[in-house]
């Protein structure tokens, strides 16, 4: 059940996000996420 009311609320995150924000927040995540792996991997 945990881990229902985990995934509902990231689709539901990534819901709100595409119609309101047009992705911005999903974009600046992948941004940040993909620049620390490529510190972390040099």
């Amino acid at each position: 059940m945990r881990y229902v009311i985990v995934i509902v609320s990231i689709a539901f995150f990534l819901i709100w996000d595409g119609l309101y924000n047009e992705g911005r927040y999903l974009d600046t995540t992948v941004r940040e996420v993909s620049r620390v792996v490529r510190y972390v991997t040099g």
